[in-house]
């Protein structure tokens, strides 16, 4: 299993290392291109700057926010996966006989049963049986 782990560590590496590769070849093509096909005269105000930069930095928020909303859909399947799998376990172990569980509800159940069998029916006191009590005649 650790080897696997590594595997798993080792590819997603190389994949990494592989977009951060291209992405700097375009870069490089990029500038080559422009270098030798545009003008080589810019100007720039500096408005054009700051609408620049604030493009820039709200296409690097919303990936961002993408990024986080993929995390969060996958930890979130993951933590609902060990709740489900925590909760199945507990009430498996519960509910076996002479479990946690398993006392309770016999306990209660042996409860509600007297309840239900004795609902109506009066004690006898001390007096009645022994016949000093007062009788209703």
């Amino acid at each position: 299993m650790r080897r696997d782990q590594t595997s798993i560590w080792v590819n997603r590496g190389i994949k990494a290392s592989a977009i951060v590769g291209l992405c700097l070849i375009s870069s490089l093509i990029g500038g080559a291109l422009t270098r030798h096909s545009g003008s080589t005269d810019y100007t720039l105000s500096y408005a054009d700057f700051i609408s620049i930069l604030l493009t820039a930095i709200s296409l690097l928020m919303t990936v961002l926010a993408i990024f986080l909303a993929v995390i969060g859909f996958v930890g979130w399947t993951s933590i609902e996966q060990k709740v489900h799998d925590k909760t199945e376990g507990f009430l498996l172990d519960g509910f076996k006989k002479g479990g946690r569980l398993d006392a309770i509800v016999v306990s209660t159940i042996e409860k509600k049963t007297e309840e239900i069998m004795f609902s109506g029916v009066e004690a006898v006191g001390s007096d009645d049986v022994n016949g000093n009590g007062t009788s209703a005649s």
